[in-house]
């Protein structure tokens, strides 16, 4: 979870513009890293919501099917509007992740 960038519950989202028409986003403070939890005891692993057995990935499918945040907050009531921004913070970090195979000398 390191190197993610954070949304603060009270911010949105700054813009700035870097270098010609680009926009590139700044978030103020570290969330995900609080509220984004990996145990391999609970759901196998996954990515869960402040120890909850709420995964990242449930959050992200009902926002997916087109659910709003606050319709994500009445089917789930213990979670917060931050949990929420913390679960789409965590898969923006895990997008921009990749893993490079090793190079294996020929023998």
């Amino acid at each position: 979870m390191r190197g993610l960038a954070a949304i603060s519950g009270g911010s949105a989202l700054r813009w700035s513009r870097r270098r010609g028409s680009r926009r590139t986003a700044r978030y103020p403070s570290p969330m995900a890293q609080e509220r984004i939890t990996v145990d391999p005891n609970r759901m196998r692993g996954l990515p869960s919501i402040r120890d909850t057995r709420v995964t990242v990935s449930a959050v992200l499918g009902q926002l997916a099917a087109g659910a709003s945040i606050d319709e994500l907050l009445a089917d789930y009531p213990y979670l917060e509007r931050e949990d929420v921004l913390a679960a789409l913070e965590y898969a923006a970090a895990a997008a921009q992740e990749r893993e490079l195979a090793a190079a294996v000398p020929a023998a």
